[in-house]
């Protein structure tokens, strides 16, 4: 009777403890993939015109349901582009959060293809749907290059993608026309960065190991939304490649947790002639800015967000103050070494007063 009982407790247990687990779960996969990403009212997003030399085409595509979306190609005035990059934005925001860096590299020779994903901005979408919704726009972005009269000319495109938009150029590096991947500060894998970030971080700047204990659910949670298509793994997809790729990596990032990321792809990719690592050891997750410009952003809208959002009168005036100059200079050492692999790849060479 007692060993009855004692199997009884433990069952109940495990019961209690998976249904726990897959309800924590659902909450995390709904909090960050069940809504629209519409960027935030209260922050300026740079336009082409912002830029005087860039210039902005729209264009519109649709993707694997249907869903139309919308962005640019960008290029600039001065001169006739000489080779393509095809720009995936990260998580959270459309492709004009990176509206600077679109012009440095439109201004470096490039017509840049940039879009709003799936659920994004200007994008058709009920709700963001999930990671692996990426390297599926992608594709469809890859296919209208392929058939648009202004870019198809392009034989030898690089995919160049932040964050989000890094695990999916990874993921579709051996697209047809692809010659090459520049990915900066990409995650592994959609289950596991969710599970990894719903449970925080330790003293060490590492997701806490119960991470593990939600990542079955989620993995499942992205089959039921992609089917096949469903749990890309960046790793899987870089040592499958032969094509050249560029990793960039802050080794202060607490947004895709660097020991959990990019120290993982360092260590498996090493052995590969054709995959470059860069990590830099005193950046976070956005490793295009200048440190100094980081620490700022991170100095602002930490403020912000001490900030009870009641308090309207307050928030609206701490927006207007941020300065946007500071937030957003580029690192001209790590976007030259980005432009110098892209324009290898494409046979854009530079000029001798280029970077």
């Amino acid at each position: 009777m007692l060993m009855v009982i004692i199997a009884a407790a433990v069952l109940g247990a495990a019961v209690l403890f998976c249904l726990v687990t897959m309800i924590g779960s659902w909450i995390a996969y709904k909090r960050f993939f069940r809504r629209r990403f519409n960027g935030n009212p209260n922050l300026r997003y740079f336009t082409a015109e912002d830029f005087p030399a860039l210039k902005a085409d729209p264009v519109t595509f649709a993707s694997d349901r249907g869903q139309i979306l919308r962005g640019y190609i960008y290029s600039s005035e001065n001169a006739e582009p000489r080779g393509l990059i095809v720009f995936s934005h990260g998580f959270g925001a459309g492709h004009q959060s990176y509206t600077t860096e679109i012009n440095t590299l439109a201004q470096a020779g490039f017509a840049v293809l940039a879009y709003d994903g799936t659920g994004c901005v200007a994008s058709d979408g009920d709700c963001f749907r999930g990671f692996d919704q990426g390297p599926i726009d992608l594709k469809y972005a890859l296919r209208f290059a392929a058939e648009d009269e202004r870019l198809r000319r392009f034989d030898r495109v690089v995919l160049f993608g932040h964050s989000w938009g890094a695990f999916s150029v990874m993921n579709c590096a051996e697209e047809k026309r692809v010659a090459g991947v520049v990915a900066m500060c990409g995650f592994i894998s959609s289950a596991a960065v969710v599970a990894q970030s719903a449970v925080g971080q330790n003293k060490k700047k590492r997701a806490r190991a119960f991470w593990h204990i939600l990542f079955p659910w989620l993995y499942l949670l992205n089959k039921t939304s992609f089917g096949e298509n469903a749990n890309k793994n960046s790793l899987d997809s870089l040592l499958a490649t032969k094509k050249e790729v560029l990793l960039m990596y802050g080794e202060k990032d607490n947004t895709v947790y660097f020991p959990n990321n990019g120290a993982i792809l360092q260590e498996k990719l090493k052995d590969k002639k054709n995959i470059r690592f860069q990590s830099y050891q005193d950046k976070g997750h956005n490793v295009y800015l200048t440190c100094e410009a980081e620490r700022e952003m991170n100095r602002v809208f930490g403020e912000i967000a001490k900030v009870s959002s009641r308090e309207k009168a307050r928030l609206k005036q701490m927006y207007a103050n941020v300065n946007y100059e500071e937030i957003t200079q580029e690192d001209k050492n790590v976007m030259g070494e980005a432009i110098r692999f892209c324009r290898r790849l494409t046979g854009v060479f530079p000029r001798r007063t280029d970077c």
